[in-house]
């Protein structure tokens, strides 16, 4: 049986896939629209989020910390505003920040720098709102 801070690991992979999986959904349903520099930044940004899931299994159970476990469920309700939020994206250089946010917040896990991932969390609410903000 999986331990749960083996589960908690394999969630927070999993939300950095879902992430960059999002990024990629907007590249495709707007490829035709973005400028080969908004398309190159934000391919990039999937492939680190990508690369992102795959490190945090990697390391394992060494990432999981009381501070990081408290803040997987922030995480989880990111994950899905911001797949929601890329479909809502009006101005591609909102999705160009939110994702370098969103990078942020990948390598304050794998630096294991609990405050910098919760003030990226904050910093990334605070993004999704404004980009909901512009669509209402």
């Amino acid at each position: 049986m999986i331990s749960p801070e083996a589960k908690d690991v394999f969630e927070l992979s999993d939300h950095f896939h879902q992430l960059g999986n999002a990024i990629g959904e907007f590249i495709q349903l707007n490829k035709s629209s973005l400028t080969d520099d908004e398309r190159n930044i934000l391919f990039n940004r999937q492939v680190e989020l990508l690369r992102f899931s795959g490190e945090i299994n990697i390391i394992g159970v060494s990432l999981v910390s009381e501070d990081i476990k408290g803040a997987l469920q922030q995480l989880s309700e990111i994950t899905e505003a911001v797949k929601t939020t890329v479909k809502q994206v009006l101005v591609v250089q909102d999705l160009i920040d939110l994702s370098a946010n969103l990078v942020g917040l990948g390598t304050a896990i794998i630096s294991m720098d609990a405050n910098s991932f919760i003030k990226g969390l904050l910093k990334t609410r605070g993004i999704i709102k404004t980009i909901s903000n512009k669509t209402t």
